[in-house]
């Protein structure tokens, strides 16, 4: 029997890190790596759900390159994915060391992009929805309260698409609750989406969803527990290989990303 290959999973404590261990243990040898304590030598691959992006260490994913291994991560943060898939330095490391950098396979951009070929329109509203009983993490909350997705200028590139992008829950306080989060600067919103996340009362649906519409038309892939947001990021670590060099999500073909997610 061949050996497993070996993954890093970097925050694996959190929500989705924690989703991530369990979902990668049967199929890979999975490493589990702290912030304080990351070695990424004889590792296969990557895999960072540390967020917030906001705050993470660009060099993380260098590291990982130097390494030899691949770099993936559920960013949903602007300023982290661009300066990943625009850094022209890493993607030559990249390809000459036979890896690939892949930020943003979550909900958004690799979710909501799949959703957004399938609806073919030139103008579209993307919503992320949040479920109330979902056990959020205060880095999730804390991306959620000020969300500057790469949706919007990706799919200008890729596609020509005018977007827009809203977060959503199902509690109706949640949406002023938000607003407040994010007038806050983000290690004071960490502390507080912190305490937030230590209420033991839940209601509502678990997982998410995400919806893209266009007029009358819309599209939407819905989660039944919170791995919706982490299967991207999976289905990708079954799909690398002879892929180098830093990319989006829209590599993978948007079909079968959208099948793997029911």
């Amino acid at each position: 029997m061949a050996a497993k290959r070996r993954v890093v999973v970097v925050g694996p404590r959190g929500v989705f890190g924690s989703l991530l261990v369990r979902e990668l243990t049967s199929d890979f040898e999975v490493i589990e790596g702290t912030r304080t304590n990351l070695d990424f030598r004889g590792s296969w691959a990557v895999a960072c759900a540390a967020g917030p992006f906001q705050q993470l260490d660009r060099g993380l994913p260098r590291q990982a390159v130097n390494a030899g291994a691949h770099w993936l991560d559920i960013a949903d943060d602007a300023g982290w994915f661009f300066d990943l898939l625009d850094d022209k330095t890493l993607d030559a490391a990249a390809r000459e060391r036979g890896v690939a950098v892949l930020p943003g396979l979550s909900s958004l951009p690799a979710i909501s992009g799949a959703l957004a070929r399938k609806l073919n329109a030139k103008e579209i509203d993307i919503t992320l929805y949040i479920g109330n009983a979902n056990r959020n993490g205060a880095a999730a909350l804390a991306s959620a309260a000020n969300l500057v997705t790469p949706d919007r200028e990706l799919l200008r590139r890729e596609l020509g698409i005018d977007a827009s992008v809203h977060v959503k829950f199902e509690m109706p306080i949640a949406a002023p609750m938000l607003k407040l989060l994010g007038m806050l600067p983000p290690r004071p919103r960490v502390r507080l989406t912190k305490l937030l996340g230590r209420i033991p009362f839940r209601f509502g649906t678990s997982g998410g969803a995400v919806e893209v519409r266009s007029g009358d038309r819309s599209v939407r892939a819905t989660g039944s527990d919170q791995r919706f947001a982490i299967l991207p990021l999976v289905y990708a670590l079954h799909h690398l290989d002879g892929l180098h060099g830093c990319h989006s999500p829209s590599v993978f073909d948007p079909d079968e990303l959208l099948r793997y997610l029911r």
